[in-house]
């Protein structure tokens, strides 16, 4: 089953258990959220479309994570004019995990074991982009002082 919706003001294609990266929703991580303008429901045989939404169709995600995307460099030149302009831009986004589709009486859930597989890749990715701090002068000297006193 899939479902097409809009967010953002960007058309979406959506299926049950699949991560959907969406422009920044204000919401918290792990909360449930819920798209109300439906565009399309098909379920294998039935194909449902909305003129231009379908009243009775919605489909609730979860919040799985928010970042920013790849940097893209702006970049703008007149020739013989001596212009140049340089500028970066990261778009931000949210991560959005699609939970159940709804479409009147028809209603499909995704697994739990998916909901937590994508809860603990997120929470992996995190960590992985943690910054530790650098240590100060004193500090790497305090810490070679202790290890000389272990040794």
């Amino acid at each position: 089953m899939y479902s097409i919706v809009e967010t953002g003001g960007f058309q979406y294609k959506v299926e049950l258990g699949k991560l959907l990266k969406v422009p920044t929703l204000e919401a918290e991580v792990g909360s449930q959220v819920e798209f109300k303008s439906v565009l399309l429901v098909a379920n294998g045989s039935e194909v449902k479309v909305g003129t231009p939404v379908l009243d009775d169709a919605t489909v609730k995600v979860e919040v799985i994570r928010h970042d920013r995307a790849d940097k893209i460099i702006v970049f703008k030149k007149k020739r013989r004019k001596r212009y140049e302009r340089k500028a970066g831009h990261r778009q931000g986004f949210t991560e959005v995990l699609v939970t159940e589709i709804q479409s009147g009486s028809d209603s499909v859930v995704v697994d739990p074991k998916v909901i937590e597989r994508n809860r603990a890749r997120a929470v992996a990715l995190a960590k992985q982009k943690e910054v530790k701090p650098k240590l100060t002068r004193k500090e790497k000297i305090a810490q070679d002082l202790a290890k000389s006193k272990e040794a």
